[in-house]
């Protein structure tokens, strides 16, 4: 394990820096302006944009707003052309794409899109589309998995005797990860136990956060966790930017009755919200399935992206979108060689080199 470990982290200096090196001599702007890269689309994955500390809890889930912003000045520094998806795909398709295309795009629609991206995509100018679940939308309560951890995060100094939290048996030191997530668990399995539905889910978050001595008030007034809600939803409609499908309690059942509803329900309240068709799909969590490509046709499903890194091409699926997936963990430099396309060729991504 330790020698795996070593590997793959020796591999991973040795592409960095030969990124580095092929940025520092001017590849990243040739691979850019090639042919290749005008054949080739980049859609960029966002999730939430921290309000608070999120993006401390959660690299991987939050970007702050001012990592967005230089993520942006990056985009109009060079040159690259931001379009929306649906005419990106038609034009990726036709050959006609203009020179260094991207895609914005946003999964889960988080309340902080509204409060925080929508007005830097405006002051820059440019469009994108977000992902959105709704069943926590139409309730306006905080998502309970990631609300938890993020609680019992926040409260990561403490070590906790038996008994100070519901169903806890044993002492847990909330600084150890594996002790935190068997803790989420027990909770929530114990909110399940005593009454089920989300008002336990709920009054359980609050007993927790009030017990660990976080200000659960301040979660709930700031929506750390909430989704946009119909008004807002309605309002990023109006100014141009794009809500689509994700299934309505993010899952992907593998039976068909089943799936197709999680899908036409998502679809039903998104297009009461923004009075537009819905007929874009992102898979939560990344879950592809071949079974759901036949489905997500009858439904008339036009496109759909997944978490395979790559950048798009004609002849892909346009039900199997690659995106690349940034995060506070990506530096500047692997940033760019995405956008340009480099980083898909170095890494071998899958048909990017063809």
């Amino acid at each position: 394990m330790l020698m795996g470990e070593t590997l793959y982290k020796a591999a991973r200096h040795v592409r960095y820096a030969a990124l580095a090196g092929l940025g520092a001599v001017g590849g990243f702007t040739s691979i850019a302006a090639s042919a290749w890269r005008r054949r080739r689309l980049l859609i960029l994955c966002y999730h939430g944009v921290s309000l608070e500390d999120e993006h401390e809890w959660n690299r991987d889930l939050f970007v702050t707003p001012a990592f967005l912003r230089r993520r942006f000045e990056i985009l109009r520094d060079c040159g690259y052309v931001v379009l929306p998806l649906g005419e990106s795909v038609r034009r990726l398709q036709r050959g006609t794409l203009p020179p260094r295309s991207v895609v914005l795009t946003f999964d889960d629609g988080f309340h902080d899109f509204f409060a925080a991206a929508v007005p830097l995509l405006e002051e820059f100018g440019y469009p994108a589309m977000n992902y959105m679940s709704t069943y926590y939308a139409v309730h306006q309560l905080p998502l309970a998995v990631i609300t938890l951890r993020y609680v019992l995060w926040r409260a990561r100094l403490r070590v906790l005797g038996p008994g100070v939290l519901p169903g806890q048996d044993g002492p847990v030191d909330l600084q150890d990860l594996q002790q935190r997530e068997k803790l989420t668990a027990t909770l929530l399995n114990q909110a399940q136990v005593l009454s089920g539905g989300r008002e336990a889910q709920q009054a359980l978050l609050g007993e927790v956060a009030t017990r660990l001595g976080v200000e659960w008030d301040n979660i709930m007034r700031r929506r750390l966790f909430h989704l946009m809600n119909a008004g807002e939803v309605a309002d990023i409609a109006r100014r141009g930017f794009d809500v689509q499908l994700h299934t309505h309690r993010h899952r992907t059942p593998r039976e068909k009755s089943l799936f197709c509803q999680e899908v036409l329900e998502n679809r039903r309240i998104l297009e009461g919200m923004t009075g537009r068709p819905a007929t874009h799909f992102c898979y939560p969590s990344g879950d592809v399935d071949p079974v759901f490509l036949p489905w997500l046709r009858e439904l008339k499903v036009e496109t759909a992206t997944t978490g395979f890194s790559g950048l798009a091409r004609a002849a892909h699926d346009p039900l199997l979108l690659p995106r690349y997936v940034d995060t506070m963990a990506k530096s500047e430099v692997v940033f760019e060689s995405w956008l340009s396309g480099a980083g898909a060729i170095l890494r071998g991504a899958r048909g990017n080199a063809r």
